[in-house]
């Protein structure tokens, strides 16, 4: 592989956020929108899209275009469940903050007082803090070799989609045993694990330096994993997804969401089949645009202070800008100069996160002074794995999308 399949999970889609719902019913002004929709998806290469714009109150625009199953001709609609990639990492930060809540930790505890093995950076033994992994200056580096084949099939893998052995051989790596969360983070961090490198680590002290990681994502997950005493997608369950009545929301896929989930595409439209991956937390939630919106109108309710899922005081740390001019990390990105726990704070403003993955494109933002909060979640990737170069058409569309949604009022 040249510069694959972690380039799709560091893209920061400078895009911009897109999205729409709608429960309050489409005027004419949202049916003009829908044509302009419908238009823009037919002449994109997204082969499926679903849009939402939403506030406190409940949804402003909901809408799905194109198809789910290009072959089959099946309609890709609000309620088709697709992965979210790096979207997911916001839920990880409430999760955290849960936890937080619950007693569990501070966001400045040394993750190795929690962890039942140390976490080892051969450049520097400052501690990593959890807020460090929350705002991607732990120092842990995501190693493409290793990184890169964290993908897996599972009970509902296609082999006979065309992209089934093309991700056999550059993303799944055969007759692994370290095929869970707790196990591969071990390999990777520790001391002697198989995996350890000094690649894996920036030579900087925590703190210092921006490196987005996406195992030190899906390492603060384990976290809440060690001292809840359950897998991390049993937590996310029981504190986020049933009390916001996501019913359509798993961490893995079961008969029925497989059942519902589309299909995801290359940018040449063609199909991968449904697949896992190890570090689950850091990309892997499966979901619909019925339920994400949901649980954006409740991120909403909680920076406004009306939240139900977390006391106040927790939603102001999630949302809370970790950083000051004063203490500003190298090589933060001009484009999201700060970070919350896990919410990016975007130069424009907008606080949310963008994900791509295999066959995924997704936005999900707020803008704290409108109180407004769109979603796009896409069945197409916007980058080429292979070279990690944006298609440009896609991304010129994902603009016109964007500013299509602007047209949305309450």
């Amino acid at each position: 592989m040249k510069a694959p399949l972690l380039f799709l999970r560091l893209s920061a889609f400078v895009f911009i956020s897109l999205m729409g719902l709608s429960s309050y019913g489409q005027d004419s002004h949202n049916q003009a929108l829908t044509k302009s929709l419908e238009k823009l998806q037919k002449s994109s290469g997204y082969v499926g899209f679903s849009v939402a714009v939403v506030n406190k109150d409940g949804v402003l625009y909901q809408n799905a275009f194109g198809h789910a199953d290009l072959k089959n001709k099946q309609p890709y609609t609000t309620g088709t469940v697709q992965n979210i990639a790096s979207v997911s990492k916001t839920v990880i930060g409430v999760a955290l903050m849960k936890a937080v809540e619950l007693g569990y930790f501070t966001l400045d505890t040394p993750i190795n007082d929690i962890l039942p093995w140390a976490v080892t950076n051969p450049e520097t033994h400052a501690p990593i803090l959890v807020k460090h992994l929350a705002t991607h200056t732990s120092g842990i580096l995501d190693r493409e070799e290793v990184y890169g084949k964290i993908f897996t099939f599972n009970t509902f893998s296609d082999s006979s989609a065309p992209l089934y052995n093309w991700m056999k051989k550059e993303a799944v790596l055969t007759n692994r045993t370290d095929t869970t969360l707790a196990s591969f983070l071990k390999e990777y961090v520790t001391a002697n694990g198989q995996h350890y490198s000094v690649k894996n680590f920036t030579s900087a002290g925590p703190g210092t330096t921006y490196a987005y990681s996406n195992i030190g994502s899906a390492l603060a997950a384990y976290l809440i994993e060690v001292k809840a005493g359950m897998p991390f997608s049993a937590f996310c369950k029981k504190h986020i997804f049933k009390p916001l009545g996501m019913q359509q929301t798993a961490w893995f896929l079961t008969p029925d969401l497989a059942q519902a989930s589309s299909k995801n595409y290359s940018y040449k439209k063609k199909a991968y089949p449904l697949y896992s991956e190890i570090t689950y937390p850091d990309g892997s939630l499966h979901t619909n645009l019925q339920d994400l919106s949901r649980f954006l109108q409740e991120m909403i309710k909680g920076f406004q202070g009306t939240g139900t899922l977390l006391p106040g005081t927790a939603y102001a740390q999630l949302f809370q800008k970790q950083f000051s001019e004063e203490n500003a990390p190298q090589d933060i990105k001009a484009s999201e100069p700060n970070s919350g726990i896990f919410w990016a704070h975007r130069k424009n403003g907008q606080i949310g996160h963008t994900g791509g993955d295999l066959g995924v494109t997704t936005l999900l933002y707020f803008d704290p002074a409108t109180g407004i909060g769109k979603i796009f979640m896409a069945n197409t990737e916007l980058d080429n794995p292979s070279t990690g170069k944006v298609n440009q058409k896609l991304a010129e569309h994902l603009t016109a999308i964007w500013k299509a949604l602007d047209a949305v009022k309450e």
